[in-house]
């Protein structure tokens, strides 16, 4: 029995109705909002029009049907087998005859199901004295049906002098609809009914969950007794404080069968701030890893009456990472109805494969952020790899090759045209490298190599002495019509330039033929070749040293070309070095030009191939470096390039040569390095920008006071310490250049040591190195085969080098 809880002030009943009168012929039937089978509450009786018919058979079942207009119910019951009807017994229900259980059937309206579980709970039992066949019954019945759920309660009344109580509402179930947030309440009056003989006793009105959209205003039910058609009211007001739809139920306690009155409540809350977004979603299908895409707009609408403002446009989700907002408009306004605002989106994978974000959209309305969700296809392009060609001479001040056909003199500039020629692309040139030379100067200068139609930076790229034949390896952006220029500062000097390669500036040559480019793989510093210890003796003019070199098989296979720093000790008379594949015919291009009795080093990006006529396994990629004179040789490791699948592999970003460090005025370091002196240099944040791995630098030594060397290596990067080969030799008093690429740590530091003397050290940074998202080891690294660590490729077992005569 429910506990009822009495209110100290009521409201008169209405005017109570003739309650049916003993004996009870009658059959009451409540549903629960959950089931399937009814609904709601109904009473068939003697005052409302309803007829019956009840039958006993043997084995004291019983089938009991009411009839109401066109409904009907049919209760077939009857005992465990072999027993008979006990008033005051609870039976447990089945569907089927069984011994310890009672069977039961019910239909309505002719559909039946699964009454059990459920129990009957019989009341009163009258029988015929004589032949003891039943004559009056009454029961509370509790069936379920298909559910664990209690469907249906109830009370059968037959002959029967035992009273009930039910009652009714005037619906099961209001829905408020629409309603705006913050808006006034709206009421909805609630009556319910007695319909029983005895009287309806009320309890505490109540919500069974917790609810902020709904109150009760008025209740004249809770803590009362009602007669027969007599009724109650309980109002309802929904205020909604959320967005969306809000559900409860409205509880009344009672003493009936079922034990509570259900009302179903519900309501939406909607914003009074709204806007519209199109497109509502924004997929930019396949895209190039790293690379900014064509934007693509969002237009917001304003849509209500009340003005929505918005705030900045970001970007959240999954990986916020590959888009960008490149243009909002929509940040501080304030939208009335009709009035639009833009905010625009680039995708930028950061990754391969499909990639998902959201625009976020901040605002004042109830729903904040607005989202527009986004999706991108991460593909690998092709810009910042690397293609190495021929090396090709492309210009040359003594015979009018490129250039007019005459030395440069001070201050003066040639505009070299490098795209088109020599093997390089006419387009999607984003740099190339370069071996420049100067010979025949007048006097001590420089030059400076650097893009064209920009003006000239405070960098060197070339720096030499009076009657010096030098050269150094140029990375340079190309500029304006893909060319570049070479100025010359001071005197008047002839000036040769070969190219080697070029970085790509997108991904033109994955369709042109050329495929994919290679990407740069740093390796700790170490010396392949040095002639004075391999007891070979100097490298006889007209010949080439054969060097093979392994870093494991997936990287030997994947290997385009090799970044060395090749140097020629004490030549027997001025002359050059010739670095490529090593086929015969060498180009007639230079690499090194050296001095009689000099140390002259210079960086190189060598191409390599695999050598079917070495006496080694073809595995191994090589190279040869050709000597015109009788010199000592070093060839010193210090990257290599892929082709463009091996993982962790580095593209370069070039840029117009920017000075960094110059020791002589504390730029980049405090002063000149001493002997035996290591400088830590911090890249500037707007050179070293994001992901930042490695710089490409043109490293001078300016007027050591004896000869010496300068060696670099990354600053905090565990397991790499000062290297055992160098990066630059120069002789005391001496101005000398030569490119360099070295890694930074996690603070974009790298050091610089100084072997002897002191001297002044300039450097130019011509370009970064950053680790690529599509071949990055890690999550990204779906597709990349080969060690996906990001330890740098460790030398193998390398193959002994070999002299090679034409």
């Amino acid at each position: 029995m429910t506990t009822l809880v009495a209110a100290t002030a009521v409201a008169a009943p209405a005017h109570a109705a003739t309650p049916p009168a003993a004996p009870y012929t009658a059959l009451s039937i409540d549903g629960t909002p959950h089931s399937w089978w009814h609904q709601g509450a109904r009473v068939y009786d003697q005052t409302n029009g309803s007829t019956f018919t009840a039958t006993p058979a043997a084995g004291d079942e019983l089938t009991f049907r009411a009839d109401r207009d066109s409904d009907n119910w049919t209760f077939r019951m009857a005992p465990p087998t072999g027993t008979s009807w006990s008033a005051g017994t609870t039976y447990q229900l089945t569907t089927f005859p069984a011994a310890d259980k009672a069977f039961i059937d019910v239909s309505h309206a002719g559909a039946t199901c699964d009454e059990a579980p459920g129990t009957l709970d019989v009341r009163e039992v009258t029988r015929n004295p004589e032949t003891d066949a039943l004559t009056g019954f009454a029961a509370t019945f509790l069936i379920s049906c298909f559910s664990s759920y209690h469907d249906l309660r109830g009370e059968i009344r037959w002959n029967s002098g035992v009273p009930y109580a039910a009652a009714t509402t005037d619906v099961m179930s209001h829905n408020f609809g629409d309603r705006v947030v913050g808006s006034a309440p709206v009421s909805r009056t609630i009556t319910v009914t007695s319909t029983g003989p005895a009287a309806a006793q009320f309890g505490t009105v109540r919500f069974p969950t917790a609810t902020t959209a709904f109150t009760v205003t008025a209740d004249t039910c809770s803590g009362t007794t009602r007669a027969h058609g007599e009724t109650c009211t309980v109002t309802v007001s929904a205020a909604p404080t959320k967005l969306g739809g809000e559900w409860t139920f409205l509880q009344l306690p009672d003493n009936t069968a079922l034990g509570q009155r259900y009302v179903q409540l519900g309501v939406n809350g909607l914003d009074s701030r709204t806007s519209g977004i199109s497109p509502s979603s924004l997929a930019f299908g396949d895209r190039y890893i790293a690379e900014t895409g064509t934007a693509s707009a969002v237009t917001v609408t304003g849509t209500s009456a009340t003005p929505t403002t918005f705030g900045a446009a970001t970007i959240g989700g999954d990986d916020p990472s590959s888009f960008l907002v490149t243009a909002d408009t929509c940040k501080g306004v304030t939208l009335a109805k009709d009035q639009t605002c833009r905010v625009e989106v680039a995708p930028r994978p950061a990754g391969r494969g499909v990639r998902n974000a959201t625009l976020q959209l901040p605002n004042d309305s109830l729903t904040t952020p607005r989202t527009v969700p986004l999706s991108v296809n991460g593909v690998v392009g092709a810009k910042g790899t690397y293609y190495p060609v021929a090396p090709a001479r492309i210009m040359d001040t003594r015979t009018g090759n490129g250039a007019p056909k005459a030395k440069i003199g001070p201050n003066g500039t040639v505009i070299l045209q490098v795209t088109g020629r020599g093997g390089i692309p006419s387009s999607g040139v984003g740099a190339v490298v370069l071996n420049v030379t100067v010979t025949e100067p007048t006097s001590p200068s420089f030059l400076t190599v650097y893009p064209s139609g920009r003006a000239k930076p405070t960098a060197s790229s070339l720096n030499f002495q009076k009657g010096w034949t030098r050269s150094n390896s140029v990375t340079v952006a190309v500029g304006t019509g893909g060319k570049v220029a070479v100025n010359n500062l001071t005197g008047y000097a002839h000036v040769i330039v070969d190219v080697l390669g070029f970085y790509a500036s997108d991904s033109t040559h994955l369709y042109t033929g050329l495929g994919l480019g290679g990407q740069f793989h740093p390796v700790p510093p170490v010396r392949r070749f040095d002639s004075r210890t391999s007891g070979l003796g100097k490298l006889p003019a007209g010949n080439q040293v054969r060097l093979g070199i392994s870093y494991g098989s997936d990287a030997n296979w994947r290997m385009r070309a090799v970044v060395v720093n090749i140097t020629a000790v004490s030549p027997s008379s001025d002359g050059f070095l010739t670095a490529w594949n090593g086929e015969w015919p060498e180009p007639k291009t230079s690499t090194v030009n050296y001095r009689a009795g000099t140390v002259t080093p210079n960086l190189a990006v060598v191409p390599v191939r695999h050598c079917y006529d070495c006496p080694w396994s073809s595995e191994f990629p090589t190279f040869g470096v050709y000597t015109h004179k009788d010199t000592h040789l070093i060839v010193d490791i210090v990257g290599f390039i892929d082709d463009g699948g091996l993982a962790d592999g580095l593209r370069f970003d070039p840029r117009t040569p920017t000075r960094i460090v110059d020791s002589r005025v504390g730029q980049g370091l405090p002063a000149n390095l001493g002997p035996g002196t290591t400088g830590t240099v911090t890249t500037p944040g707007s050179v070293a920008t994001e992901g930042t791995e490695a710089l490409a630098l043109n490293v001078t030594a300016v007027s050591p006071t004896n000869d010496t060397f300068l060696k670099l290596w990354p600053n905090g990067i565990g397991g790499i310490d000062r290297p055992d080969v160098s990066n630059l030799n120069a002789t005391s008093g001496q101005i000398v250049a030569n490119a360099a690429i070295t890694q930074v740590g996690p603070t974009d530091q790298f050091n610089i040591y100084n072997h002897s003397g002191t001297t002044g050290v300039v450097t130019d940074v011509v370009g970064t190195f950053w680790r690529y998202p599509g071949t990055a080891s890690g999550p990204t690294a779906q597709g990349v085969t080969g060690d996906a660590s990001r330890t740098p490729p460790a030398l193998r077992d390398q193959p002994t080098p070999s002299y090679v005569g034409r």
